[in-house]
Formats: structure tokens, sequence, C-alpha cells
């Protein structure tokens, strides 16, 4: 049997549609979506939806769950510890135990959910950037019971994290795509002071940057990405294991989920049928005028990078947009067929002598029955005007709002001659008896049974290479390295606690040996910066090979397939970076099991990692030098405004304020870094081991700097203070 079918067994797909406001909501099930996700509005990363009340929520969820349907609650933005106490009171509503599951970036988060309220599924964020199996296996054991994977991935490697986890996999399979890997970037936060990473990205880049070198007049856009579309590869994304098809658009209206799920809906249900899979040119014609930036790509399911896939001329969407249209032909017999009303049968009972009675019994489109009873007053002889078993069957079908419907042929009605019985408790017995046959009637949430104990890894052996004192350095150059070199005579590891360095410099035995001489000369432990990205295919080897030799003591992590893979392993000390986010002391107690120490995240203030650090040492570094990485890039900045050289180095581009921004082309691991303008200088970073990032900086730089900081002094020069008085949003 191939992979493919086995992927197909025991598995049922859904699609999920996206709903940023109550019209959206109602849009996406009525054409055909089998799930719904939104956000209640303090904790969705799409803050300027529209979003939802409590109240608003616990409406949808009812509705949907009525039909079968199931609504998965956003929590995915980041949430610093002072906030915490408004996700305890969400939590204490009631309202996400009433979900089918929550999507989470913060392990933090995800750690509150699992203790106090284990039976609610956690599906992880593709915020959280999860490449491999590997990643997807520790969220796995945290609990997690879904992945959505970064969006930068390909059908094989979707296909080996369901081979080798079995989780289910959602996929986005429709809508814009952010230009940094799964959203996790820091443009915005710069730029605008609103932090992507907390639901309120600007968007800076769909603004035009040119690359150094091109006329001033010159304007491109080539971080804005075309809006994803895989109609045509629905098939293979199934075939990879997905189990959801996510399309993405909670900032977008009702008419544009109506207008995209109605079409993904046919072909779905083209694809379970069995029959042969072909999709027609009026069908993606009409979903090239809803709300799309440029034309449309396949996103990176079928590539890693291409300039296919960015708009480069332009930012704007096409002007073509027919989403009204769209939804003015979504036809009646669509909208019967997803969400119709459910027919019921009555049974009345009005027998003088006797208490009322009225029974009711529906079965849904998706099979699930349900029946109710409730009795009434005692019916009593007429002593003036009667009651007729007309009047009963009239009060009876006046359903209203309700989501029922009923005819004469379904009610039934026992009742003698001459009754009296208020028509205002017969309007009471019905409401009474919908009521508790919607109840019974809803979708029942499957819940999670599976709580993970995730046990704690000690280290202590190996902790003293996880000191908080003096400083760190990070290597990213060989210039760098032998400026490092030549100030061997100002170092020790007295002042200095470590030293990282790039991690492809240990594929060259010829650096490893200049890594050598540094070590014997200043006695500082080796480090090496794991790649900020892990994808299928990288070479790990030579970093295991130095870790088995003892060189490299310890690794500075960036992502959670490197997290996984070298959590557990005693020979070596894990420090994670910024990227994996630790905001708040739940996220802390999280990575206790897979680190010996963490760094403070950039996007906090001094004030908040002085609360952090006060109530846990497990805070060891922060960040006081070097420019803030602002978006890793699976596209390449060469390979869309020149052409691809297989050479690592630096491109500049330049936006339209005239303002430079270096980015470093990482051939090795096929990525890009945006850095910002101007580095970060922190004078006042507490009491942590205080890191230097070097990235432009030359030979004759890096040695200056080295000086300066070791003295203790803080370099002069243009500079941002980044976060540490500017909280963001």
């Amino acid at each position: 049997m191939t992979d493919q079918n086995n992927r197909k067994m025991n598995k049922e797909i859904e699609l999920l549609a996206p709903a940023g406001s109550k019209e959206s909501f109602y849009a996406g099930i009525r054409v055909g979506a089998d799930a719904v996700y939104m956000a209640y509005e303090k904790f969705g990363a799409r803050a300027y939806a529209g979003n939802f009340g409590l109240d608003d929520i616990a409406e949808c969820i009812d509705f949907a769950h009525l039909y079968g349907k199931k609504v998965y609650l956003t929590v995915n933005t980041l949430v610093k510890e002072k906030e915490f106490p408004e996700l305890e009171e969400f939590a204490s509503s009631g309202i996400p135990s009433m979900s089918d599951g929550l999507i989470i970036q913060d392990l933090g988060v995800a750690s509150f959910f699992r203790e106090n309220y284990p039976l609610i599924p956690l599906h992880a964020s593709t915020q959280m950037s999860v490449t491999g199996p590997e990643g997807a296996g520790l969220l796995s054991d945290l609990g997690f019971t879904r992945i959505v994977p970064a969006r930068e991935l390909s059908f094989e490697e979707i296909g080996d994290i369901y081979d080798k986890t079995g989780l289910e996999i959602e996929c986005f399979i429709h809508g814009a795509m952010c230009y940094s890997y799964s959203g996790q970037c820091l443009l915005s936060s710069v730029l605008g002071g609103r932090s992507g990473n907390r639901g309120r990205c600007a968007q800076p880049c769909r603004l035009s940057y040119r690359i150094a070198g091109s006329p001033k007049e010159t304007e491109t856009y080539p971080l804005s990405l075309k809006d994803m579309c895989t109609l045509e590869i629905l098939p293979l994304i199934l075939d990879a294991g997905v189990c959801s098809l996510k399309v993405e658009g909670r900032m977008k209206p009702a008419a544009y989920v109506s207008g995209v799920i109605s079409v993904y809906r046919k072909y779905l249900d083209l694809y379970l049928s069995g029959n042969e899979y072909h999709v027609e040119k009026e069908d993606l014609k009409t979903l090239s005028g809803l709300y799309v930036r440029g034309s449309l790509s396949h996103g990176y399911y079928d590539r890693h990078n291409s300039k296919d896939m960015v708009t480069v001329t332009s930012h704007g969407y096409n002007g073509s947009d027919r989403s009204d249209a769209c939804a003015g032909e979504i036809s009646a017999d669509i909208e019967t067929k997803y969400a119709s009303k459910i027919e019921v049968n009555f049974k009345a009972g009005f027998r003088i002598g006797n208490n009322a009675s009225l029974s009711a019994f529906a079965q849904t489109g998706d099979g699930r029955k349900a029946s109710a009873f409730v009795s009434g007053d005692i019916v009593e002889k007429a002593l003036k005007a009667s009651v007729a078993a007309d009047d009963i069957r009239k009060s009876l079908k006046k359903l209203g709002n309700t989501p029922f419907i009923t005819n004469d042929d379904l009610i039934e009605i026992v009742s003698d001659d001459g009754i009296f019985y208020s028509l205002k408790g017969i309007n009471e017995l019905r409401r009474k008896v919908l009521a508790e046959l919607k109840e019974k009637l809803k979708f029942s949430p499957v819940q999670n049974k599976f709580i993970s104990d995730c046990g704690g890894m000690a280290f202590p052996e190996i902790s003293k290479y996880a000191q908080d004192h003096g400083y760190s350095f990070l290597i990213r150059t060989e210039d760098q390295l032998h400026a490092v070199l030549n100030k061997t005579d100002i170092l020790d590891n007295r002042s200095v606690s470590r030293i990282y360095y790039e991690e492809s410099f240990f594929a060259d035995e010829r650096i490893v040996r200049m890594i050598e001489e540094i070590k014997d000369k200043t006695g500082i432990p080796v480090f090496a910066a794991c790649s900020f990205i892990r994808r299928k295919g990288d070479d790990l080897s030579f970093i295991q090979k130095y870790i088995g030799s003892g060189l490299i003591c310890g690794l500075l992590v960036r992502n959670l397939e490197d997290l996984s893979f070298f959590g557990g392993n005693k020979d070596v000390t894990v420090i994670t970076d910024f990227g994996v986010y630790a905001w708040n002391r739940y996220s802390e107690k999280t990575l206790r099991n897979f680190c010996a120490g963490a760094t403070l995240p950039l996007e906090l203030s001094n004030a908040e990692c002085r609360d952090l650090r006060k109530s846990s040492f497990f805070y060891i570094e922060r960040v006081i030098y070097g420019r803030a990485p602002l978006m890793i890039s699976a596209n390449c900045i060469r390979k869309t405004l020149k052409s691809c050289t297989k050479n690592d180095g630096f491109e500049t581009i330049i936006d339209r304020k005239g303002i430079s921004f270096p980015v470093y082309a990482d051939c090795y691991h096929c990525l890009n870094v945006y850095y910002n303008s101007v580095p970060l200088i922190l004078k006042d970073a507490g009491d942590v081991c205080k890191r230097i990032e070097f990235t432009t900086e030359d030979k004759d730089e890096c040695g200056k700097l080295l000086e300066t900081f070791v003295s203790g002094r803080i370099p002069e020069g243009e500079h941002t203070s980044g976060w540490a008085e500017r909280p963001v949003m």
C-alpha cells in the first residue's frame, strides 16, 4: 500500500473557514464549511478583525454544534505575564471548554490550559513555525493533538510529519501569505510599533522597496507575496496527510468567505467522491476575483521559493473584486444543503383531566437523532370558547428564528373536543420542547483524552556553561572571527561567559581550527548558534561530531526542531534564543524541561524583563547590542530582484523613505534574514548575561566593539533602544 493510501485511512477531512464577524461565521457554515475558526476579542492574532465577545462566541458554537460543525478558538498571540489574569478570566468563562479546540502560539498559554483545562484539545498555531517531525513530536509530548505547520513546507515535509507523528495536520489552502516564516515577524513592530506577533501587523511587507544599486526611482514590491490558491493541487495536499483545509481571511468580509468556501466545498466533495478530479476554469476565475493580491500561486507546496510567488510590480489587489457578485451567485440549494432548517415532528396530547403534553423528534442531515418531551398544566373542559386542533397546530408551526421547520404532515394531535388551554400555554410548551430538542441535537466536542506528563530533564553536570553574568558574543562572519582571534589578549572566561559561532562554521575544518585556537587562548566555552529555521535534509552531523569531541559545549537554539533534537542531550547545554518565545512564567515552566536557560524576548520592555527576571533566574541572557532580525524568509531577495548566486552574503534593500536594511542570504540553509537598519543598544539590560550580536560589522568594527564592551563602556553611534521603554501593544 502506498504512503498516500496509508495517509487516507481513518482520517476525517474538514474544510475550515475563517470568521472575523458573525456574518462571516454564518456565511461559512451555510456554504459548506465543516468547521470555523474565530477569536475572542482579546487573544486573536488578527486584532483588527471584528472578533467576538463571549456571548457571540457562545451563540456561534451553539449554532455550529446543532448542525454538526466544529468551532476552534484562536488564542494565538503572545501573552505577557501581566495579561495572564485576563486569560484566566477568559478560561473560567467556560467558553474555551465549549469549543472543539484552541489554536495556540504561546507555549505558556498551552501550558496553562493543559494544566487547568486538560480536556480542551490544543492545536499548534502556524506561528510556532513547526517545520518537521521533531518539533511536531515535541508539541505532541506537550499535549497538542493538531499541528498547523509552517506555510513554507512541501508535500514531502508535511507527509514526513504525518507519517512519523500521526498528529492531525491543518494546512492553509487559500488566502494571503506572510513573507516571514509563518508570520513570526518584527518588521511591523519596529517600523510602526504594532507587533505582528500580537495580532497587530501593519503589513510593511506590502510597501515598496528597492535593492541597493538600482535607480532611486525604482519601485518594486519584493516582500509582497501573491495570494495562495491550491484548488488545482488539493488532492496532493490531502494525500500528504492533511486533514483540515484552512482558508485564510479573518480580516475579510462574509462575501469572501461565502465565495471561497463554496468553491472549495465543491472540489473537496469531488475528491471525496473518488471521481476524476478536474478543475473548471470558471471556478479559478471566481477565486481570482475575490480580494486577491495580484495573481494567484500555489504557495510553497511545490517549490522552496520563487520569483513567481511575489507580486514584484504591485502591492495592491487586482481591481477585479467580484466578491459581492459571487455572494449573489451562491444558489439557494447550496445554502439549503449545508445549513437548512431541521424538520421536527410533533405529537401533542390535550385530553381533559390530564396534563397537556408535547413531544418532538428530529434528525439532522448528518444522522444525529433526538427526541424531547414536556408536560404542562391540566387540560380543562371549555366553559365558553374552546381550543380546536387547528389552533394547536397553528401554534406549533410558529417556529420563527429557530433552526426548525415543520408542516401539517409532521404534526400529530390527540385532543378531546371542547377543551380549554391557553394559547400562551401552548406556545410555552413549544418553546420548552424545542429548547430541549436543540440541546440534545448539538454536536458534542471530541475532547482531548491525552494528558501529557512532560517530566523535567536536569542538566546538573553542565549547568556551569549556562552562566548569567558578563558578556556573550555571537559571531556570524569569518571577518568577525579574525577580529576575535586578534583580541584574545583582552578576552577571558571571567568576563565572557560564552561565544556563539554560526552553525555553518563547524562544517569548515579550517574555521574550526580558528575556533579551537580562540578557546585554547581564552578558555571561553564554545557554543554553536543554530539556524533560525530547520528543514528536512539539513546536515547536523558536524554539530554532533563536535559535541561528541567536547569542542561544542552548548547550543543557542532558535526553533522547536532543534529544541526537540538536542534538548535531551546531556552532553550539551541548550539556551533558547528570543525567537523561542518565553513571555511568561508558564512558558518558562515548559522550556525548563528542555533547556538550561532562555533569552529574554526582544519585544519586552525593561520593566517587563525585570519582572520576568525577578520571578525566575531561568532568563539568563539579553541582547544588548545587534541588529534585530526582523524577518526570516524562505523566499530570496536575490532570486526575486537579481539572480541566485548560491554564495552566502549580504544584500541591502531600501524603503520608500531611503532607509536601508541589510539582508543576509544564508545559502547554506537557503533562507534570508532581514535585519534592522540600525543596531539595538541597551544601556540598562538588568542583571543578566549581556549578548552582543555581530551582523554586518567588518573586522575593524568588530575589534573596536569587542574592546568597548570588555572595558565596560557602551558604544556610540546611530542606534535604537528598541522596545526598552516602548512596550508593544
